[in-house]
């Protein structure tokens, strides 16, 4: 008689040979779609004046898409990790959550730096079908993340050479991926 002995670790199985959604990827796409109505409320209060009586308006419909934003990305740090797949999307969502909250061109430049100078792990390894779908999702959210520091609040904050100064990432921590 066999004895049955598990040589995988339970908490991630192999990857399947398919993509499948998990509670992290489905919470991933509604923090991106979240992020992109934050973005464009941004962008209505960049043409307004603070006489226009319509700004009060886009000022309430702005702080309403950050706390759905930031709601989300909370959501989405107790969903529970299903694969290794997950893991940079939750390591994105940090990222944005930090950007959101930045109040120095220190910290938003050390932010944006942190894919670069990290990249396993905020890329999935691997080639298979879900590391694919999921650096596809990445690289979305990466955009977002660059269109939101194209908004007048980021851009006062960010130097146009920010890649070449060597920043100081060792005042940030992400949050437990797991």
């Amino acid at each position: 008689m066999a004895i049955h002995t598990p040589i995988t670790a339970p908490a991630f199985p192999e990857a399947s040979s398919a993509f499948t959604h998990t509670p992290v990827t489905h919470q991933f796409a509604a923090v991106m779609r979240d992020l992109a109505d934050y973005i464009e409320a941004e962008r209505d209060l960049e043409h307004c004046d603070s006489w226009d009586p319509a700004c009060d308006a886009w000022i309430r419909d702005a702080e309403r898409a950050r706390v759905r934003v930031l709601d989300g990305i909370s959501a989405l740090r107790v969903a529970p990790t299903c694969r290794r797949e997950d893991l940079p999307l939750r390591r994105h969502a940090d990222l944005a959550q930090m950007l959101i909250e930045s109040d120095s061109p220190q910290q938003v430049r050390d932010i944006l730096a942190l894919p670069g100078r990290f990249p396993h792990v905020f890329r999935c390894a691997g080639d298979g079908p879900v590391a694919r779908r999921v650096d596809l999702m990445v690289a979305a959210f990466q955009q977002h993340l660059r269109t939101l520091t194209t908004l007048s609040d980021f851009t006062g904050m960010i130097e146009a050479d920010y890649l070449a100064i060597e920043p100081d990432a060792s005042n940030l921590k992400l949050a437990p991926a797991a």
